[in-house]
């Protein structure tokens, strides 16, 4: 009976437990976090999926720790075992282990008081850990991804060794005999080639509250921001000790930081640091205190003061960054900084004047510029452009890793010793900018000198930077005037037709756009003009250093389109110019008032080639064709035209005739005399010196039955260019002349020293001489007057009232005046009065060809304005 009731209560109590046994295992997923709730942070729940048994073991599908609003961890595929080996171990085991570092940030913080209690002892807490063997396959951290790896834990004899395995990450870990912890290696590869690695030998503590008695830690770091490795030394004996930091191998110590740490506070006093990884060494001194380091990593107080020393030529520098006392939350933190002072590099000097607040997580923080925020820089960019003032307020912008946010403004007063003086505003909106990324949009005004053209400029439009595409949708500038050596271009105006666009593209780069160039009027030196130009281009290239132009140029009535093409490659402008066939009388315009010349017929055309710099000026050269041109002269009418013109341009030199000379032919010009089959060629330089002579040759007119020519003329000249006139029939002459008095026939040959220079003679000893037999006729009226007055004078121009004459000398003169003096010298016969008596006649006449050209120009000017009218007529009723 006994052995019955024991054997019902043993099986109603095994069925109990197993019934209990059963419950609990099946309801773990509900009871479990519930009991766990006691010792996870506040606010923190866990959640996980039914275990399930396996051999040795157990394993839970999922595993997740929570806040309201995040997940802070997630474990995947979790198995639980014993192992019993020599030294019986427990294996935990996970597929992922996933952890959003941000949620962190918002856990709620933990109000719990204070309360006296023992500090646990690191030998007893390490005595106390089961032997154990953790693996995780893969650490997920969600902010942080390129840190990714494996994580192990095990126990070896003589201590626990912990390894940290990833693509950027190496990490391992030594806790040996309980009282050391050596770490073996740790190596981190930081974004931009950045690397640290890390070795350190620590003797732990009593307890978890003390720190250790003493250690060195060793790290390397290697950054592309300085050209060695550096080296970061750690050193203490009790609540002291310095932080070092140097180049490897001996070189520059850059910091010296010596700290002590009491209960409260960590400090850093009188610290030094230098820096020679930029163009100029930087230097000063640090200042920290953090307090409340014992309560952990979101309780700490911090206060810093550093600065930053700096020289240059426009003298030392001094800037300054503190942080009042503050709390830190390395995952939302609040920090107010205060940047003010001036940095100085060579000639530049740059200010600041920054209330800042760096926010969110310091791993990824972003600064806030407060009220008052200003950048400030001045100084010589390069050699020929100097910062006057520039200013960026910064007041309500947010900095990132992303890029700038809000208003992103700048004004700029600069001077350029070449381009001139100019100031810019921009005002823009930014959204996580940075150069190449994220979006910038603004609009600009501004005006300014244009020095090489002496003008003066305004500027305004709109455009934006949106990741590598730069846009001016927008363009609108005005120059009041444009002068280039003697050109003057009178109010013109620049503006886009299509929006320039740069794409700052290493691969497939881009600059393009369409613009236009106005200009009411466009006049010359020599008193021509063009009348409302039009250019209009398109820009083709890799960028604003490198691009080319292909453009047309047109101006009314009917001149154009001229072709443009030019290239600018950051230095130089270099261009061609091809202006084609058109009929020459569109061209008049070109020709001053003053000259007297109405362009009639004929066709021209043009090209040239040039280069613009600054250092160099304008260089040009090309040719000009003019082909059966006829135009009215002020005196006259010019027909059969050929004209070729080869030239260079060197700043202010030209070279005219290059290979081969300036070439004239002129089939007939009808002026005081009718002149036929003109030749000219001219090559040289204009302004001419000695070295660089301009020279006039193949001279030739026919006139008068005969010809005049020069040979060559040389400027500047020193010896007299030589005249010469063959068989001048003096009968057309005198008729053109409309001497009344006497008239002669017969032809002349001769020579006249031609100066241009001179400041007496424009002819100097010239000479005349009959070449076929000469006759004179003296008007009868006039030799009877002579005779009714003076018998004996009478009787001695009756020998000259017919006179034929076999020898003629004639010396010739004529000053810069204009007073022409004839010495004439002549032998003849007069047969009608005595065949063989000889007659000898020296004759003396001054005059002044000047006053005589003039008086006798205004028939034939009359008689030419007559001819053209009519032909004027003829060509509007066509």
């Amino acid at each position: 009976m006994l052995l019955r009731k024991t054997i019902k209560w043993t099986g109603t109590i095994l069925l109990g437990t197993g019934l209990i046994g059963t419950a609990l295992w099946v309801s773990i997923p509900r009871w479990l976090p519930v009991v766990a709730h006691y010792y996870l942070p506040e606010g923190v729940t866990l959640s996980l999926s039914q275990p399930k048994l396996q051999r040795m073991g157990v394993s839970i599908e999922n595993i997740v720790f929570k806040t309201e609003s995040c997940t802070l961890a997630n474990l995947d595929n979790f198995v639980f075992s014993y192992q019993k080996e020599q030294i019986d171990k427990l294996r935990f085991n996970s597929q992922q282990l996933a952890i959003d570092e941000q949620c962190f940030s918002m856990m709620p913080v933990s109000k719990q008081e204070e309360t006296a209690t023992v500090p646990l002892e690191i030998n007893s807490l390490l005595t106390s850990i089961p032997h154990l063997f953790v693996s995780i396959e893969n650490v997920l951290l969600k902010e942080n991804a390129r840190y990714q790896g494996s994580l192990q834990l095990r126990t070896q004899n003589n201590g626990r060794l912990m390894t940290y395995q990833g693509e950027n990450v190496q990490l391992g870990i030594f806790i040996r005999d309980n009282q050391w912890l050596d770490i073996k290696r740790f190596k981190v590869n930081l974004p931009d080639d950045n690397n640290i690695e890390l070795a350190a030998e620590i003797a732990l503590p009593l307890d978890v509250a003390s720190l250790p008695e003493k250690g060195t830690i060793d790290a390397t770091l290697l950054t592309s921001h300085y050209a060695y490795p550096l080296v970061v030394i750690l050193e203490w004996v009790g609540k002291s000790g310095t932080i070092s930091l140097a180049e490897q191998g001996g070189g520059h110590a850059l910091a010296l930081l010596p700290w002590k740490v009491t209960p409260e506070n960590i400090v850093i006093e009188q610290g030094r640091w230098e820096w020679f990884g930029l163009d100029q060494p930087l230097r000063g001194g640090v200042n920290i205190n953090i307090a409340q380091w014992q309560k952990g990593l979101t309780d700490l107080r911090l206060t810093a003061r550093l600065n930053v020393m700096t020289e240059g030529k426009a003298g030392k520098g001094n800037l300054v960054i503190s942080i009042p006392e503050t709390a830190v939350n390395w995952l939302d933190a609040q920090i107010p900084i205060q940047i003010t002072g001036i940095v100085n590099k060579e000639l530049m000097q740059a200010s600041a004047q920054l209330p800042v607040k760096v926010t969110g997580m310091l791993t990824d923080p972003t600064v806030e510029f407060q009220s008052g925020s200003l950048f400030r820089f001045k100084g010589p960019l390069t050699e020929t452009l100097t910062i006057t003032d520039a200013r960026l307020p910064l007041a309500g912008t947010t900095l990132s890793s992303n890029g700038f946010n809000g208003r992103l403004n700048a004004i700029v007063v600069a001077q350029d010793s070449i381009w001139g003086d100019y100031r810019i505003h921009f005002q823009g909106k930014a959204i996580d900018f940075l150069p190449d990324n994220g979006t910038w949009q603004w609009r600009y005004w501004g005006e300014g000198d244009l020095l090489p053209l002496k003008a003066r400029w305004d500027i305004a439009g709109t455009g934006y930077w949106a990741d590598k595409v730069v846009s001016f949708e927008k363009l609108n500038t005005g120059f009041d005037v444009l002068k280039y050596q003697h050109t003057t271009m009178t109010a013109p105006r620049l503006s886009l037709e299509s929006p320039f666009r740069w794409v700052r593209d290493d691969k497939k780069p881009l600059f393009n756009g369409k613009l236009k160039l106005t200009s009411q009027r466009i006049d010359f030196s020599a008193g021509g003009f063009l009348d409302k130009a039009d250019f209009i281009a398109t820009v083709n290239g890799d960028s604003p250093f490198n691009f080319n132009v292909k453009g047309e140029l047109s101006a009314k009535p009917n001149i154009g389109p001229i072709a443009i093409n030019t290239r600018w490659d950051g230095a130089r402008l270099r261009g061609q110019m091809r202006w084609p066939s058109q009929p020459i009388n569109v061209f008049q315009s070109l020709l001053p008032e003053d000259l007297g010349i109405t362009l009639d017929k004929g066709e021209l055309y043009t090209q040239a080639d040039f280069s613009i710099a600054p250092e160099q000026g304008l260089v040009a050269g090309g040719h000009l064709v003019v082909k059966q041109g006829g135009m009215w002269l002020k005196d006259g009418v010019l027909e059969g035209l050929d004209f070729i013109l080869p030239w260079r341009l060197n700043g202010d030199e030209w070279q005219l005739g290059v290979k081969q000379p300036v070439q004239l032919r002129i089939k007939r010009v009808n002026n005081l005399f009718d002149m036929t089959d003109i030749t000219a060629d001219l090559q040289g330089f204009y302004p001419a010196t000695e070295n660089k002579p301009l020279v006039l040759s193949n001279v030739n007119v026919a006139m008068l039955d005969g010809t005049i020519s020069l040979a060559k003329l040389t400027i500047p000249q020193h010896d007299a260019a030589i005249i010469s006139l063959d068989n001048i029939q003096l009968s057309h002459l005198f008729t053109l002349l409309k001497v009344t008095q006497f008239a002669a026939s017969g032809k002349v040959s001769g020579e006249f020293p031609f100066f241009i220079n001179n400041n007496q003679w424009i002819i100097k000893d010239g000479w005349l001489a009959n070449s076929s037999y000469l006759t004179l006729r003296l008007d009868k009226d006039f030799v009877d007057s002579i005779d009714e007055n003076n018998m004996s004078a009478g009787v001695a121009m009756a020998w000259l009232r017919y006179l034929e004459i076999s020898r003629s000398w004639t010396r010739v003169n004529l000053s810069n005046l204009g007073e022409l003096v004839l010495e004439a010298e002549i032998n003849g016969t007069n047969p009608l009065e005595d065949k063989r008596r000889q007659v000898n006649l020296n004759y003396r006449h001054e005059e002044n060809v000047f006053q005589l050209w003039r008086s006798l120009r205004f028939g034939s000017q009359l008689e030419e304005w007559l001819e053209k009218s009519l032909s004027d007529l003829g060509s509007e009723s066509e």
